[in-house]
């Protein structure tokens, strides 16, 4: 295997983690979409809230009992998705249940002032400073190339990655055979006819914001866990560039949104290994921007309804 090869596989293994995160975040648009065809941007906000959770947790943990790192860390993702779910709950009671039925701007703009001053909560109760993890030591795998430049893969991308997959799978398999996913699915369909036919609405939308901020803590905490930082500074781009990609997989297809975390992730690599890390957020928004020109759709159309809630 040449050096080029190499380096353009270690970008591909780089790419799939950073596809992780985006993807699962991106579900958490479309589980609430789907059936409110509204846009939601509190759970990029989320995200970080799950950060934080993780980091203090964990850190608080590692000082009281010393030398021990797996346990900690389980028990702060363990607090991170209960916490953040809590939190959901409470926004979806509060402020998305209230709104499903007003017109379109009313979600987005009360969604978008609740994302920023979650995040300007979490920089207060934190001094303004981004807080890191102790670096995780993990089993580094060679999977080739040459000895210049070695093809490794560590144990913290194989969880990443692993976890990821599996979420995503077991989702679709949820709501392809689950009593609630027929539910959602046809809230999706027709939100109104599936109202008359019995359909508790307000119960589908709690249980629905419920997995969506699950999925969202899930990818904070990967997110945490694969760089060692939380900064309350990155959950509105992270949740813009989601938002995007939900739009280009198609805002109703879950297994499209994995396609475009897919698309960006390999597109941001690229970037940074070709041109360094400058101007990527922006060479990422233009190239999301021209597929959405491109597909209006999405790469995948997804649920068909149209009419609003």
């Amino acid at each position: 295997m040449s050096a080029t090869t190499a380096y353009a596989l270690q970008q591909l293994l780089n790419a799939t983690q950073v596809a992780s995160f985006y993807g699962l975040l991106a579900v958490s648009y479309v589980l609430m979409h789907a059936i409110t065809r509204r846009i939601n941007f509190a759970f990029g906000a989320l995200s970080i809230w799950a950060s934080y959770t993780i980091v203090n947790i964990s850190m608080w943990l590692m000082l009281i009992w010393p030398g021990h790192v797996l346990l900690p860390l389980l028990i702060g993702s363990g607090a991170a998705l209960a916490h953040t779910v809590l939190t959901g709950l409470i926004i979806e009671r509060t402020v998305v249940r209230p709104l499903v039925r007003e017109p379109s701007l009313a979600m987005l703009a009360a969604t978008l002032g609740l994302a920023l001053a979650m995040e300007e909560a979490m920089r207060l109760a934190n001094d303004s400073r981004e807080k890191w993890l102790l670096p995780i030591d993990g089993l580094d795998y060679r999977l080739g190339g040459p000895a210049a430049f070695p093809v490794m893969v560590t144990g913290v991308q194989i969880i990443v990655v692993i976890v990821a997959c599996s979420i995503g799978a077991g989702l679709m398999l949820f709501i392809a055979r689950h009593p609630f996913g027929r539910i959602w699915r046809a809230c999706a369909e027709d939100l109104k006819m599936a109202e008359l036919t019995g359909v508790n609405v307000s119960r589908t939308v709690m249980i629905t914001f419920a997995l969506a901020s699950s999925c969202a803590a899930v990818a904070g905490v990967l997110m945490t866990l694969s760089y060692g930082v939380a900064s309350f500074s990155g959950g509105f781009v992270i949740g813009l560039k989601t938002l995007f990609i939900a739009v280009v997989g198609g805002l109703n297809s879950i297994p499209g949104v994995f396609v475009g975390g897919i698309i960006l992730g390999a597109f941001e690599t690229a970037w940074s290994a070709i041109f360094g890390p400058n101007m990527r957020d922006a060479a990422a928004f233009l190239a999301l921007t021209g597929l959405m020109i491109a597909r209006p759709q999405g790469l995948f159309g997804g649920a068909v309804r149209t009419e609003p809630v």
